[in-house]
């Protein structure tokens, strides 16, 4: 009995790996358990199967998103019982939020043992409540239940996770000691008998085949509509999954003449392309001057959520007078402003593409023309203030860093002021460099993880711009970058604390704010660089941190590349900065 229930554990562990493969997913990320040996052993004994091994499952559940994120392919995960399932959460989060799709495989104990205070059991039962988009509990492998619902349980997960909107699954796997397999090879063949089409097919059991997607012809009407009233329409480009969809984007953009607003991680703000894109909208709306000419009539928003606060606001004033459409792959209201006229359910890609053809030249000539006059003053004012500032700041780290990204470098921008310096800051023309950041809920955990998951997912170097908070924060992530495959060059910005707060209303409060939100931790980080086994660089200059990033390009394994700064000193600086470029802007002629 004990061997059957040993053995039975294993080929359904076998069941559910061998069908996860068959449906494309080939990463496996675990985490070292007792309660889930069969899924592990299934794994480790799979040739096919790719798999990462990290002991904190915080980590690892950010590393899988890093990695799905990466491939646009979901990511298995698999971790013991207890607590350890707990530890997900915020990356799933992360997921839900961003339509991420991830497989997660919870072991638990049998149902004998819950609400028995028996060890490491929790109710593991929808963990992770509205933001798992499917919750499969699958008892405990018996023989009375047919193999084949293993594998439609497998089917499922991953259509569930793939399908508009994506997110992140999870099927629970209830375990009987004992739960290594035995040696002897107990004969199945009888059990497997329903499967023996399946077994030789190579294909999935079950296959789910896409709901057609159609943009409905009113409101295609009501699109065209909007265009063909529009005399000041503008593109705004949120986070993007991929180059397809910014290139789609950048072709519409120049198929209407409308100027393109393009957040850091649509993949178009750090391209060249500045004849179609307004590279420094952000800093651009600190002149009142810009703001009273840039009043657009009609906005079309594809893509995530947009970083600038200016921007959001700017426009959130603009809608009682513009049409605002937006769009996006799936159904949820995605309007915290509550501006939004026309919503559209569609594929970024292929409705840019389809409004490309369909539609000519809509624009004011006069008024977007001088939009991206303006744009390029205010670039060259950045450039020259930048180069006055002495010494290492924020700033001219997201400027060094956008300036000398090699062509098969990409960026990951921790949360918090990294990703806002990039938006603001970030230099152009560049090799249409693709960023990514974990916009989805935007906290400061796991962005170490998630940075050596791209880098493993698409198999390139990454750079990735974090603070120290988030390093600290995620400190045990390390772990991955030793990995030689893994090549990440982390510029920790470290200004002793959470420099963002310096910028808040709250930092006025003087008797509380240095330790309650300033939150100085006197910490470094060379030490942690060397107990993990990673090259370590602390520049003083620009000069040097150019030269840093070049070796640590060349280096086989991952650096930390620590710059210091000062968190009053970098509000001074952008406070300086935005003043400049709203000097010379208001002092130009505008359209």
């Amino acid at each position: 009995m004990m061997e059957d229930t040993a053995n039975l554990n294993r080929l359904w562990a076998g069941l559910i790996v061998e069908e996860l493969l068959r449906n494309g997913v080939e990463h496996f990320v675990l985490s070292p358990g007792s309660r889930c040996t069969p899924l592990t052993a299934a794994v480790a004994e799979e040739p096919r199967a790719k798999s990462t091994v990290h002991f904190d499952e915080r980590g690892a559940a950010y590393f899988a998103l890093g990695q799905a994120r990466a491939t646009e392919r979901p990511v298995a995960l698999i971790c013991t019982s207890g607590t350890a399932a707990a530890n997900y959460l915020p990356a799933v989060v992360e997921a839900s939020q961003s339509q991420i799709p991830l497989i997660l495989l919870t072991a638990d104990r049998p149902p004998e043992l819950l609400d028995t205070g028996a060890n490491q059991a929790i109710d593991q039962t929808r963990l992770y409540g509205v933001y798992a988009c499917w919750y499969c509990g699958l008892p405990c492998p018996d023989r009375l239940i047919a193999p084949g619902y293993v594998l439609t349980t497998v089917d499922q997960a991953v259509y569930r996770a793939t399908l508009a909107p994506a997110g992140p699954v999870h099927v629970n796997c209830a375990y009987r000691e004992p739960l290594a397999p035995y040696a002897a090879d107990l004969n199945d063949s009888e059990y497997l008998a329903p499967l023996s089409a399946w077994k030789t097919s190579g294909e999935p059991y079950t296959r789910y085949a896409c709901p057609a997607s159609e943009l409905d012809s009113a409101v295609s009407c009501q699109l065209a509509d909007v265009i063909q009233n529009a005399k000041r329409g503008v593109l705004l480009a949120g986070q993007l999954r991929n180059r397809g969809e910014a290139e789609a984007v950048a072709r519409l953009g120049t198929a209407l003449g409308w100027p393109i607003v393009a957040d850091v991680t649509s993949g178009l703000r750090l391209a060249g392309n500045g004849d179609a894109i307004l590279h420094c909208a952000d800093l651009l709306l600190c002149s009142a001057s810009f703001r009273e000419v840039f009043q657009p009539d009609a906005v079309i928003h594809v893509g995530g959520a947009i970083t600038s606060k200016r921007v959001n606001q700017h426009l959130q004033e603009c809608s009682p007078r513009s049409s605002y459409v937006r769009v996006a792959d799936h159904p949820f209201r995605v309007d915290p402003g509550h501006r939004v006229t026309l919503r559209v359910e569609a594929g970024t890609r292929e409705l840019c593409s389809g409004l490309a053809k369909e539609c000519g030249p809509r624009a004011n000539k006069e008024w977007s023309e001088g939009l991206f006059r303006i744009n390029g003053l205010a670039g060259d004012t950045i450039r020259a203030a930048l180069h006055s500032v002495q010494g290492l700041s924020e700033p001219t780290v997201a400027s060094a860093v956008s300036s000398h990204l090699s062509e098969d470098e990409r960026l990951f921008l921790g949360n918090s002021m990294p990703i806002r310096d990039m938006d603001m800051f970030g230099m152009y023309p560049a090799s249409a460099h693709f960023a990514y950041a974990n916009r989805g809920a935007s906290g400061i955990d796991g962005n170490v993880a998630t940075a050596a998951g791209i880098a493993s997912g698409c198999g390139s170097p990454v750079v990735a711009v974090v603070g120290d908070l988030a390093v600290l924060h995620d400190l045990s992530s390390l772990a991955l970058l030793r990995n030689q495959a893994i090549h990440v060059t982390l510029v920790v910005i470290n200004n002793d604390g959470g420099g963002i707060f310096h910028f808040l209303p709250v930092a006025q409060q003087t008797a509380i704010f240095e330790r309650y939100f300033g939150t100085p931790h006197g910490l470094g980080f060379e030490h942690a660089a060397r107990q993990f086994g990673l090259g370590y660089d602390c520049p003083e200059d620009l000069a040097s941190l150019v030269s840093s990033l070049s070796v640590a390009r060349q280096r086989a394994g991952s650096t930390i590349i620590e710059v210091r700064t000062n968190r009053k000193d970098n509000l001074r600086i952008h406070r300086e900065l935005q003043q400049a470029v709203a000097s010379a802007v208001d002092g130009a002629a505008l359209p």
